[in-house]
Formats: C-alpha cells, sequence, structure tokens
C-alpha cells in the first residue's frame, strides 16, 4: 500500500492546530471568545475533512520496464500502462507524474497520477534502476494545437 510519509501528515496536522491557535488568540484580542471558539472549531473541521481526502493513494505499486520505457500503474482497477509526463529527485525521493494511457473506456478521461517513491522504500539497485529509467524516459509530447484546413 502507497501511503504519504508520518512527517507529512504531522505537518498537516500542526499546520491545522496554529490556524485555530491563530483564530483563538485574534479573537480574545478582539473580545469576541464565542465568534474565535465557532471559526477555530470550523479550521480544524475544514482540516480534517481535507486529510482525509488525501490519505491513501490510488496507486498501489509501479513497474518499469527498459524496453520502451514502458510504464504500468496498479490501480484498484488493476495494473494500466502509462506514461511518464514529468519527474523530480532529490537526494531521498524520486517524484513521478504518470498518465494512465488510454483504454476504451477511459479514452477521454485525462486523470494523472503523481506520487513520490522514497530511496529507503527500495534496494539500492531497484532505486538507481528506476531514477535511470525516469531520466531516459521520452516526455509526453505536447497536443499539437487545431489547424485550419487548407
Amino acid at each position: 500500500m502507497v501511503t504519504r510519509p508520518r512527517a507529512a501528515s504531522a505537518l498537516a496536522g500542526l499546520a491545522v492546530a496554529v490556524a485555530a491557535a491563530s483564530v483563538l488568540l485574534s479573537a480574545a484580542w478582539l473580545d469576541q471568545p464565542a465568534a474565535g471558539a465557532a471559526l477555530a472549531a470550523l479550521v480544524v473541521v475544514a482540516g480534517l475533512l481535507h486529510s482525509l481526502r488525501g490519505g491513501l493513494s490510488p496507486v498501489s505499486a509501479l513497474r518499469a520496464s527498459p524496453e520502451g520505457g514502458r510504464w504500468q500503474l496498479r490501480l484498484p482497477s488493476g495494473w494500466r500502462d502509462a506514461g511518464l509526463l514529468r519527474c523530480s529527485r532529490g537526494a531521498a525521493w524520486l517524484t513521478l507524474t504518470l498518465q494512465p494511457l488510454p483504454t476504451g473506456s477511459m479514452a477521454f478521461t485525462r486523470s494523472n497520477y503523481t506520487f513520490t517513491v522514497w530511496r529507503r522504500a527500495l534496494r539500492p539497485d531497484a532505486w538507481r534502476r528506476l531514477c535511470l529509467l525516469a531520466q531516459v524516459e521520452p516526455r509526453a509530447a505536447a497536443p499539437a494545437a487545431p489547424r485550419e484546413a487548407e
């Protein structure tokens, strides 16, 4: 299962707590503690709803093949071929944006999946191979602009 790192979740919780505390402090300065408590409760509820929305990724696995730069994502519906749109790399992470290739029923959807692969989650040889494959993958070409018929 692919999840967000704990530090990212903790940082989101800290941001919600700071926002709620700021609302309460501002209300106390304005001598409106009841309004401040109501606004702080709204901030907390909004933060909780946001954290529930961004929990688990629908991508549970990734496969990459050196032959032809082939990528596959395992989604809840099964394995899907995908094209690499973007990648960015840090010392211990690789963020990939992949777009599933169109199939019969999904020919018109333009959903992209962006996720991060952490170095510590892979063996060193698998990490090096993934980084190399992400760098040599030809980027998806931008769609051609419509032209008038001559």
